[in-house]
This record gives structure tokens, sequence and C-alpha cells, in this order.
């Protein structure tokens, strides 16, 4: 009998269309996944589409929302019979609860299964598709699918399918189960949230972790490109006990449904019928009232007594429901995940403002109302047929807008009411923290008011979707097609915003720019979609199903007829007003601004290429010295700016023509002269001009060039509104309102995906570190040192500041004047901004350093001082002198997380260090560290500037870091320094696999960050280390000395390194040098045991054995072994290093010892009883698993 049930319940679920839609559904978005160029999943870069890694990670995602199908699948089949009916004749038959049950629900996993396997059929299918690119795509082995499916797929199915099979057997409602799956999703998603800012967590959470996402991360989280390629997982250690214990969970699910399920009908509560029996009672002592006549009939005044009666029924439905109850504290415990860790950086949070906290419920809550706007809009539109009444319901005379407005009005409400009680979470939130300034209006109009306008969009599609699908079910799905077009549109190539419905666009805010920048945009699309949810809201109230009817054709055939009077006019308006609204829209986006999609915009770049990269390596003049007069108008979002340029030929042959090109399009050109020359092409689409001297500039001769140019706002972009020309924050660099001379290859497409598309070469990269040529350009453009003289004007309730010093700084009328003028060289890399100012100032050492920010953000400017002027002092004593007197720190509005280095002038974001919380001196300083970085950058850059060539940033960008290493060294230790190096370890080694081109040495950098920047800190530190921080500061200052504001050949990642290898004192020195700087090297240290016993005379020996083993990689991460032999840290510690609390005290011995590869043992002797011990402990070299370096010791 099990088998017959299981058959039956197979064949009958293989004949119901929502196995068909389900399997196409998933088919398709897989699909398009894996076969669109612009949507990928697992793959990029280097990682092809159908690569084991790519495969598991599709599988597992989508895994997780197939969760809502197998829902409907096995949940169904536990409450059909009763919905159908039938329940009472299928107790009375003599089949066993077993066969029953279990035969049901083993037929209807196995139809999720099948399902499912849509998923591996659209990834093959796809990766043949002749469109793709077949650079993207690998060897289909069969064992990739399979492993995905089996091991990854299937067990996290048969989780979903018992969990949410138990949970219907024992409620019996759909509602609750769906409920149920919605908790666990949001809930899910909230672990991997905390998780994700728990790396301490993540070996457990990967036991854990229901789909076995956390189980591969931590398998793959250090794979290389070629390991992500042609590599699965060994099925063993987490990995397997993950799938133990959840085919163990899902039997416990199993066993529970069983324990639960009867055959008995379910009778009412107790508590249910004694609150029946106490109304019953009620009305029977209420006499029956007697009229002397009946009222005057009044169907206007009945439809609209009704209409508040029944939103006021509706409200209560909704507001009563436990689900609603449960759906809201999932969403607060969501939200409160991320509020009480709001903007982590190095692990240490942020203050908790109102407009940080507000970006995040925005990104953590509002799926919450979403999902009830879906989901209460199929209860209350299918309420009544749900419970057999809608015969009685619609009998009655009143109008279908009684009906389908108080609906949608209802849950309209309820969304506001949730939106608020998120409000005032938040708010609750700020008060643990201990932050009080709540700015309530704000989060009324950047928060509440917006996103209520957002979800009521929502709800209305929600009703009409209702109002004209068979069922509730099909509804549902209809907007769960909706949601995921929400994320997949503008990757399909629909990014216009006029394309996509209910889409208001970005909603970036800013304490310092008290401005919502976006706000004309976004309150315009949402009358624009407004129009046509009052069309889809007369729609829903023509087509509004009533008593036995449920075709829908009926309905479509008699809406002409319906749309006479009142609702045609109502639609005819909300047609003005979309058709009006959007040409507003499109007249702002398309007119007054240009607007291009991604494809357009890859092709402009593309044709950009072709046409003007010959000119590349074109001769032209540098320039020497420039002269700016900036008026900058931020009410008008408008700035006026006239410049001049002195060019001198230094090259070694005269120069014909001079190129002057324009990068930002944001730019207007009013006007260039180029004095003694003719302009010979002016090409407008690419802003790109070529000029023919009379005569030809010679050797050593100087010539002139001005310019005239404007930036202003012009009504409002499609998206990406200009951030950088604001009301109160304006920061604008030279490039973007100045010309550039000469040709580069920067901000070309740099994707080779996207290059062979073009036909373009499949690689554009830096000059070969071998190019001698190539150091006659440098890193920055074609510029020699220059001299500046720059005047500001603002508003004069604002500060205008610019690089150099200030000579002058008054008021003339309205307007605030300074004028900024460079006593050293400097770059032509300029930053202009202005704002309503706080300043505090200090003076050490004939510096004046100065911090301009926001009147409430005071709370890390003494901190940044203090930092600033202990790098300096630093600098100055390591480097060589500190060449401005002045250093100025500049807040900026927060819509960009950066900090950047100008000549003594660093523009620094509000939301990367003006609200850190530094509170726990246990935590990472990092204000110190940018701070310091970005002062660094005043001798790594700013004094000395690389070649534009391969290794350039070594010089610029790991030198920085090795500059901020040190001022954090200095100020909290050795000891401390362990936790900064593993978060930088960890970010090389996880971003290693997704390198797009391919991994380079440190020596042969070519612009990417995460070897710059991360490998370059531990590397750096680990050289210090090693050689010495005295003799390795000797060595950079001479190199300082000998390239300070050198022109060409600029210096090169050559003579660092050699500089390095001058200090090596012998071979083990000489080969770490070249090991961490002209090769790609990985070690993998481990301490695999640790014992400790006390010996006759007191003391403790502590006995290690520990593995280590040295490999080298290739481009793409494949790697051979080499031979390990090194003098590596050996630690002894009363506790673990890394910890928050650890410092100095808690080292009980640490000395370098030789180790080789392999394993061995090391015995050591100490008074003190070691509880940890380490190899390499504070993660000085490039370790593949850092974690295993330590481990506690136990007692022999």
């Amino acid at each position: 009998m099990f088998a017959k049930i299981a058959a039956f319940e197979l064949r009958y679920q293989f004949r119901n269309p929502v196995f068909w839609v389900v399997a196409i559904l998933f088919f398709l978005l897989t699909f398009g996944a894996v076969a669109a160029e612009n949507i990928s999943i697992g793959s990029g870069g280097n990682v092809n589409i159908n690569s084991p890694s790519a495969i598991m990670q599709i599988s597992q995602i989508l895994t997780l929302f197939f969760m809502f199908v197998t829902t409907a699948f096995v949940a169904n089949v536990i409450v059909r019979d009763d919905e159908s009916g039938f329940g009472p004749m299928v107790r009375a038959t003599q089949v066993r609860k077993f066969d029953y049950l279990l035969g049901r629900f083993v037929g209807a996993f196995l139809i999720a299964a099948i399902a499912f396997l849509a998923v591996p059929l659209a990834i093959f299918i796809g990766s043949l598709m002749p469109w793709i690119d077949p650079e993207t795509v690998g060897p289909n082995h069969p064992s990739y699918y399979l492993f995905s499916y089996f091991i990854l797929a299937l067990p996290g199915i048969f989780l979903t399918s018992s969990i949410f099979f138990a949970i219907a057997t024992i409620t019996r409602s759909m509602m609750y189960t769906y409920v149920a799956v919605v908790a666990f999703l949001v809930l899910y998603l909230a672990f991997l949230s905390v998780i994700g800012n728990t790396p301490e967590w993540q070996d457990t959470a990967a036991i854990f972790e229901p789909f076995g996402l956390g189980a591969i991360a931590v398998i793959t989280e250090y794979w290389t490109v070629t390991e992500r390629n042609s590599t699965l997982p060994v099925f063993e250690g987490a990995l397997l006990y993950n799938r133990f214990i959840v085919i163990g969970i899902s039997l416990l699910a199993l066993a529970l449904a069983y324990s639960k399920f009867s055959f008995a009908e379910r009778g009412m509560s107790k508590r249910k019928m004694k609150k029946q029996q106490k109304q019953a009672a009620k009305l029977a002592t209420v006499a029956p009232e007697t009229v002397d006549h009946l009222p005057v009939p009044n169907p206007k005044g009945a439809a609209w007594s009704r209409f508040w009666t029944q939103m006021k029924l509706e409200m209560r439905m909704v507001f009563h429901s436990p689900a609603f109850f449960v759906l809201m504290l999932i969403g607060l415990f969501n939200a409160s995940a991320g509020l009480l860790n709001s903007n982590e950086i190095y692990g240490t949070p942020a203050i908790p403002v109102t407009f940080s906290l507000m970006s995040i419920l925005a990104g953590t809550f509002t799926i919450i109302p979403f999902i009830i706007a879906i989901y209460y809009a199929g209860e209350l539109v299918w309420r009544d047929r749900d419970r057999k009444m809608h015969e009685i319901v619609d009998a009655t005379a009143l109008p279908n807008w009684a009906y389908m407005a108080p609906k949608t009005l209802a849950v309209s409400i309820v969304l506001i009411s949730a939106l608020l009680v998120s409000g005032l979470a938040a708010i609750t939130i700020q008060s643990i923290r201990g932050y009080f300034d709540f700015e309530l209006v704000k989060y009324f109009t950047w928060y509440v008011l917006p996103l209520s306008a957002d979800l009521i969009l929502v709800a209305i599609l929600a009703v009409f979707v209702q109002a004209l699908s068979p069922n509730k079910f099909i509804g549902w799905a209809i907007m769960l097609v909706y949601f995921i077009s929400t994320i997949t549109l503008n990757n399909l190539g629909f990014e216009h915003p006029l394309y996509q419905y209910g889409s208001s666009g970005a909603n970036p805010i800013s304490d310092l720019n008290n401005d919502n920048i976006e706000r004309a945009r976004n309150w315009w699309l949402r009358l624009y979609w407004a129009g046509f949810a009052l069309v889809l809201s007369v729609l829903a109230h023509l087509l509004w199903r009533r008593g036995t009817e449920s075709s829908l054709k009926p309905r479509l055939r008699q809406m002409p007829r319906r749309l006479v009077g009142t609702p045609g006019l109502i639609m005819l308006v909300a047609a003005g007003i979309a058709v009006g609204s959007g040409a507003y829209i499109y007249y702002n986006t398309n007119i007054l601004n240009e607007y291009r999609t991604t494809e357009e915009n890859e092709k402009l770049l593309a044709d950009y290429e072709k046409k003007y990269l010959q000119y590349e390596n074109l001769e032209q003049p540098a320039i020497d010295q420039i002269t700016l007069k900036v008026d900058l108008f931020p009410e008008d979002k408008r700035a006026e700016f006239q410049g001049s340029y002195r060019m001198i030929n230094d090259t070694d042959a005269p120069i014909e023509t001079l190129h002057v090109r324009f990068n930002d399009p944001d730019v207007k050109i009013l006007d260039v002269t180029v004095p003694n020359a003719k302009l010979e092409q002016d090409d407008k689409e690419f802003r790109y001009q070529i000029y023919r001297f009379d005569q030809p500039m010679e050797v050593g001769e100087t010539r002139s060039l001005s310019f005239q140019t404007r930036r202003q706002q012009r009504g409002f972009r499609a998206s990406n509104q200009d951030v950088r020309l604001v009301k109160n924050g304006t920061f604008l660099n030279n490039g973007e309102f100045s010309p550039w001379i000469g040709m580069d290859r920067n901000s070309l497409l740099s994707d080779r995906q996207t290059r062979r598309k073009y036909d373009l070469p499949p690689e554009l990269r830096p000059a070969k570190l071998e190019d001698e040529s190539a150091r006659m350009k440098n890193y920055v453009a074609n510029t020699d040192w220059v001299m500046t003289d720059i005047t500001v004007s603002t508003t004069k309730g604002q500060i205008p500041i610019a690089p150099g010093s200030k000579l002058s700084d008054q008021i003339q009328g309205d307007r605030r004047i300074a004028h900024f003028v460079s006593k050293t060289p400097i770059l032509a890399f300029i930053s202009i901004q202005s704002a309503n100012y706080a300043t505090k100032e200090r003076t050490a050492d004939g510096v004046d350093m100065m911090v301009y920010y926001h009147p409430t953000h005071d709370f890390n400017v003494d901190t940044m001082l203090d930092a600033t002027e202990t790098s300096l002092a630093y600098f100055k004593k390591n480097f060589g002198p500190y060449q401005f007197d002045y250093a100025r720190i500049i807040e900026f509005p927060g819509y960009a997380r950066f900090a950047q280095a100008f000549a003594g002038t660093v523009p620094f974001s509000e939301t990367i260090g003006f609200i850190a919380n530094n509170s726990d001196i246990d935590a990472i300083d990092y204000v110190t560290y940018v701070t310091a970085h970005e002062f660094g950058h005043q001798y790594w850059a700013h004094q000395l500037i690389s070649a534009n060539m391969q290794g350039g940033t070594l010089l610029v960008e790991t030198m920085a870091q090795y500059s901020a290493l040190m001022v954090m060294k200095q100020v909290y230790g050795e000891d401390k320094i362990r936790r900064f190096l593993q978060y930088e370890l960890d970010r090389y080694l996880s971003a290693r696999g997704g390198e797009a081109i391919e991994e380079l040495p440190l020596n042969r950098v070519e612009n990417q960050g995460y070897i710059h920047y991360r490998k370059g800190a531990v590397v750096m530190y680990l050289l210090q280390d090693r050689l010495g921080e005295e003799r390795v500061n000797a060595m950079l200052s001479e190199l300082l000395d000998r390239y300070k504001f050198k022109g060409p050949p600029y210096a090169i990642s050559t003579d660092l390194v050699d500089g390095f290898k001058s200090l090596a004192r012998n071979d083990a020195e000489r080969e770490l040098v070249v090991d961490l700087l002209e090769k790609i090297t990985i070690y993998d240290m481990k301490v695999s045991d640790a014992e400790v016993r006390k010996l006759a005379n007191g003391q403790f020996e502590t006995t290690m054995t520990i593995e280590t083993a040295k490999y080298y990689a290739d481009g793409l991460g494949k790697e051979t072994e080499a031979e390990l032999s090194d003098d590596i840290d050996i630690g002894l510690f009363t506790d673990r290093p890394g910890h928050g609390a650890f410092d100095s005290d808690d080292v009980v011995l640490m000395e370098r010892k030789p180790v080789s590869s392999g394993e061995q043992v090391i015995r050591i002797v100490t008074k003190t009883k070691p509880t940890f011990a380490g190899i390499d402990p504070y993660n000085k070299y490039i370790d593949r698993n850092s974690d295993d370096n330590i481990l506690a010791v136990t007692e022999s």
C-alpha cells in the first residue's frame, strides 16, 4: 500500500500544472544565470560558467528558494483532503497511518526532487549555447552535476520538505506552513549575516548550516581559479558531518510528523469553545430590535459604510493574525542583527547615527513588509472563497470597489504600521547603544514616508494579481516572479526606471549633505507608478471575481461595458498621470541628461579605444604649472571653472600636435584656447580635441593652454545622481572639470569577455616591468610635478578647501574666497571641497594640522589629530622631511566609502572614520590606520611617484600600507597587530579565486587591490621583521631621496626589490625577498599537537609537533611544492593571539627557530605554563590556513 500511495501521489503531482510551472520557471532562471552575459552566479573572471564551483553555488542558492516549491508539494498532501472535502472518506478507510502519511510524503518529495533536475539540466544546456564565449566554458564532467545534485541540493530539499511537512501536519494550515517558510528564510539570512560578521563561528556554522553553503564556503574559501574550475570538495570533515546532521534532522522532523498525525478529525480547542459559548450567552441576553419602518435605501451610502466596515475587518484580520506578529518579529530580529553591528570595518562597528541605521533598515527589514503585502493580499482576496462564504458575500448589491478597495487599503495601512514599528526598533537599538540623537523627522521623511509609498504600490499590484489569478498560489507565484524581476531586469537590459514597476531608485543619504539628492527623481517615479497602480486598481474593480464565476474570460468580455462612467474617467485620469509624469521623467533622464545602458556604455568605450588608443605613446608636453579659479554655487549645484596650464616639452624631439581630452561627461566645455595652434579635430562624442601647432614645440620650450568649463546638475538622471557637486559637502577632483593632455588606457574596458565581445585585443594591461620606455610616464597622468595657484569661492556659509598653503581666506558679499598656493611641487591631482564645517586645529613641529568635520561628527576628531601627529613624527624620523606646512583631513558625504590622499589634504568619508565606534580599547583602531595610510601617501605618491607600468602600485599603495602598519605597531605594539594582519591575509587569500586576468607577484602587480593592499601589508610586515625595521627604513629613505620630486625616468618596483635584496645578510633572507616580492609563494604551517609537562625543577616543558610546506603558484593558482628552510617564529602564550584583550603580558616565549618542510618536533622549556602554542602566531607569512597555526596546549 505504501508504494501504491507514493506512486499515486507522484502521478497526481506530475499531472498538476504547478509541477510544470515550477520546473520551467527554475529552468529559465538557471538558464538565464548561465547563458545571459550580464548575469553570473559563482562564475566570472577566469572561473568557468560550468565549473564545479559555479554549479555548486547555483544549486545551493536555488535550493534555498526552492523550499517555497517543496512546501507547495509536501504541505499540500496534508491539507488537500480536508480542503477538497474528501477527508472524512479517506479517514474512514483501512489504510495504515504509515502508508498514508509517509507514502504521500515520499511521492511529494520525489516530485520536488524531479522538478529540481531542471537546474542541472539548464546549466548543461546553457553552457552549450552558441553565443556563449567559449573561453568561459570548461568541460562538462558528469561528476560536477552529480555531486551538486545528490550531495548538496537533494539533502537540502529533503530537509525543507521534512520540516514543512511536519509543520503542515501539526497545524493543518497552509497559512502557518508558509509563515514558517518565511520565518525559516529570514532567520537563515540573519544567521548568515551574523556568521559573516563573526569569523570565529564559521567552522561551527559550517557543520550546522542547513544547505551546505557554510561547509562549501569554508572548504573553498581560499581556492584559486584553477581549483574552482577543476576541483570538487572531498566528501569528508565538515561537509560530511553537515550532510549527516541535515539528514538526521530531516528524519526527526518526519518522526515528529508521524507521531502528531491522527486520522481523527480535529475538534475545536477548549479555549475557542469557551470563547464561542461566552459569545452565544451574550447574544442570548440581547433582545432583537424592532423598527416602525425600514430605512430609505441608500446604495451609495451603504457602499461607503461597507467600505469602512470592511476595511476595519480586514485590518483586524491581519493585526490579529499570529502570522503577522511572527513575520514582524522575524523582520525585527533580522534588522536588529544588522543594527547592532552596523557598518563594521575590521570588526569595529560604527556609532549608530540615524542616517546610517536607516540605510541598514532599508536593506534588512523591508523584505518583511514586501512579504506581508504579497501574502496578505492573497489571504484577504481569497478568504471568503477559502471559507466557502463567497456566494453569500458576493450576492449583496455592493459594487466591486467596496470589496477590493478595503483590502488594498487595509494591507497598505498594515505595511505603514510595520515600517513605523521598525523605526521604533532602530530607535531602541540607538538607546541601547547609548546614542540619543534620534532625528525623528529624518526617520519619517527619509525612511517611513518614501518606503510606505513604494510598498503601497506593491500592495496594489498584489491585490490586482490575486483578483485575476485562478488561485492564490498562482498569484503568489506571479508575485515571486515579480520579486525576482526587481533583481534581474537591470542585468537583462531593462535598466531605465520607467520599465521597473514600483522602483523609485536608490536613496543615498548623508548627515553632512542634509539633502536627499535623489528626492526629485524618486517622487516623480512614485507618481508615475501611482498612475499605473490606479489603472491596476480600476482593472481589479472591473474584473473582481463574484459568486461562482471563476473563469477570467466572461469578466473580460463584460469589462468594456463596466468601464463606462466613473471607472473609465478614473482610468483616463490615471493614464494621464502616468503619461504626463513619464514624459517629464524621460525629459529629465534622456534629454536634459544623457542616458545610456550598460551595453551602450561598453560599446562607447570600445569605439573610443579603437579610435584613440593609437595615440597612447604619442609624445606630448608635460604640465608643470596649473592656475585654477573655481566658483562653487552649492545651492544651484553648479560650479564654474577657469584654468590655465603651462606645458613644457620634456621629450627629446619637437612636438607637432597637442591632444586634449575631457574624461568626465558631466563637464560642459565652454572654451579651450591653445595659442599659436589650430584646432584640427574636435570630436564632440568622445570629447577629444587635437591641436596642431603653427610651429612645432621645440625641446625645452614652454607653451600654454587655457580653458573654461562648467559643471551643473540639470534635472535628474535615470540613476547615479551626481554625488560630487552637492549642497553641502562638494568634493571634486581636477579630472572632473579640467582637461587631460594625451591619451592613456585608464578607464577603458578591462574584462576579457567584454573585450572579446567588441573585437578588442583580449587584454589591455600595463606595460611590462622590462619596458624601459614606460618609465617616461608616471602612475597618475601625463604630467610632471607642478606648482599650483588655486582660488576657490563658495557661498559664505561654507569653507572652501584645496591643496596648497592658504594665502588668504575672506568673505566678500555673499561669497567666501580662499587662495591656495603650493610652495613645493605637487602632483597634478587636485581636490576641491566645500561645506559648512566645524574645525579643530593643532600645531606640531611646524605643521598646522586641521580636521574639517560636520558639527555633530566630532566623535573621532581627536583620534585623527593624534594619528596625524604620530604618523608625521614617525615618517619624518624614518623617511625624511614632510614637504608641507599643513596637514588637512576633510569630511565628505558618505555616498562613497574611502579616504584619498591629495597634496597635504585628505578627503575622508563620513562613513569610514568620522562615525567609527572606538570605545572598545581591544578593537582595531582603523581610524588611526586609515589616517596613517593616507599621510603615508604624502611620501609614497606625493614625493616619490612610480612609473605607469607593472609594479607601479607596489611603490605607492603597498608602501603606504607599510607606513600605516609601522605607526600601528608604534601605537599599539606588535602583539596587537595579529588581528589586523589576519584580516588582510584572509582578504588576499579569498580574493585570489576571483582574479579576472591572472595573479601576479608584488613586483609586477597591475593595480590589483587584493595584492598591493592585502598581500602587500603582510609581506612588508614580514620583511621589516626579518631584515630589521631601522635598516628597512634607512633603505626606504635613500630611495625617497633618489626619486623625490623627480621627473622621468620614474621609479619602478625593481628599485625597491633591489633595495630589499641589498639588506639580505644571508641566502635565506635573499630567498625570502625573492619569494615574497618576485614570486607567488604560499606557505602551509600547522601545529598538529602540543603538550606540556611540569619538570622536577618547577619549570614546564612544551612539546610541539609542527607540519610545514611551501608552494609556488602560477597566475591561475596552480601550485608546485618547493623546499622550505627558514627561521620562523615559534610562540607560547597564556591567551590565544588575536583575541581582543591579548597583549604582551600573555606572551610566555617568542623566538625564531629553524624550520624545514615536513613534520618536526620542537621542545621548549619555560618558567610559565603556556595554554597555547603556535608557529608564525602573528600571521606574518602568507599561510593558506592560518587558523591551525595555534593550538591549545594539553597536559602531558
